[in-house]
């Protein structure tokens, strides 16, 4: 449904490091893909685009997108096609975003056959896969962005779809708080964003709101693997007045996964937005950018060990790049507190490298 309220409208705190995110992966992910080596185009998408500016002249996502692929020196010479589509089912948005667009490359920054853009009003749910398909986007790459405010259910079968294209990724933005506090009057359909599955309305059984939006969170990524994506990443945003905003991110890559870490651990401080794991019980911050705080992440190996003989590090950094938020460049660092702590041993004296074993002292907490 239209944005409610006057367009465009002040910028959230969530969304100006959500942004910040984008703006780090495009600059990997442009290069990667349209390498003289990579595909023979790539597709940006988003089915919630916007109006392209907030109510104090921030750029918007598609903005942003836009200026990535220009900015990227590796791609200057580059004949190969960047397609960008942008729908949206408010007038008010598309109108502006064409005006926001024309506004910040009065030239256009590639001829009109390598830098195809569409905008289109309509629901993410009848309009994207159809302006994909005329673009012949499919069976090439395509990095969907999928931010709907988390209110809006985002198809799963355009989810399903692009989780089985070449080379595709997603970056869904989810609200559980919509879902838990609406369960009982929404009807069978909301179903579909969980992938058809009703299991998710057990939360209505639950009394803890953390324990509540775990369990949505979970159901959430479950219904992603199932759609075909083979690695997932997703992490808590607190704005400074404690509202949370989840961002989940769906690829087949360990790459992708890779440079998506990169860029959520280098987003701007200055947005005042704290990062958690959500797999995180205490619920402690993850970092101050440069520094990272790694309790979670030494609360997880214990975890990871425990019952366990003998791991390597290397086991553990490729455990921290698949099942946490962490990076596996943080492992060493984590384990080393561990061991000083008395609460790891390392198979062999001296310092912990990458071939090095550890494993979990008896008794441990």
């Amino acid at each position: 449904m239209p944005t409610p309220g006057p367009v465009p409208w002040p910028r959230p705190e969530h969304t100006g490091a959500k942004h910040d995110i984008y703006r780090l992966y495009l600059e990997r992910w442009f290069p990667i893909l349209l390498s003289t080596n990579g595909y023979r185009s790539a597709t940006y998408a988003e089915g919630f685009a916007g109006p392209g500016v907030y109510e104090g002249g921030e750029p918007g996502s598609p903005v942003i997108a836009v200026q990535a692929l220009v900015d990227t020196p590796e791609l200057v010479n580059s004949k190969k096609q960047t397609r960008f589509i942008f729908v949206d089912d408010d007038e008010r948005c598309t109108t502006r975003l064409n005006d926001e667009l024309t506004k910040n490359f009065p030239e256009r920054p590639r001829p009109t056959d390598q830098m195809p853009v569409v905008i289109r009003k309509g629901t993410c749910a009848e309009a994207l896969e159809e302006e994909l398909t005329k673009a012949h986007a499919w069976d090439q790459p395509i990095l969907a962005v999928l931010d709907s405010f988390g209110n809006v259910p985002v198809p799963h079968r355009l989810i399903e779809r692009l989780a089985n294209n070449r080379a595709s990724e997603v970056i869904v933005t989810f609200t559980p708080q919509h879902f838990i506090r609406f369960v009982t009057d929404m009807g069978p359909d909301v179903d579909e964003v969980f992938g058809h599955d009703p299991a998710w309305r057990q939360v209505a059984k639950l009394t803890e709101g953390e324990a509540k939006r775990r369990f949505l969170l979970t159901q959430y990524r479950k219904m992603l693997q199932a759609t075909g994506f083979r690695y997932l990443l997703d992490f808590e945003m607190v704005d400074p007045r404690g509202a949370s905003l989840y961002l989940v991110f769906g690829t087949n890559h360990e790459q992708g996964l890779r440079k998506m870490k990169e860029a959520a651990w280098k987003v701007d401080p200055n947005f005042g937005v704290m990062f958690r794991d959500p797999r995180d019980e205490q619920n402690e911050a993850l970092f101050v950018v440069d520094d990272p705080q790694d309790a979670p992440l030494r609360r997880l190996l214990v975890e990871e060990l425990r019952g366990k003989d003998w791991v390597s590090v290397i086991q553990l950094r490729r455990f921290a790049l698949f099942e946490t938020v962490y990076r596996e460049e943080h492992v060493l660092q984590a384990l080393n507190r561990l061991r000083s702590s008395k609460t790891v041993e390392a198979q062999a004296l001296g310092i912990l490298k990458l071939n090095g074993k550890v494993r979990l002292i008896e008794g441990a907490k």
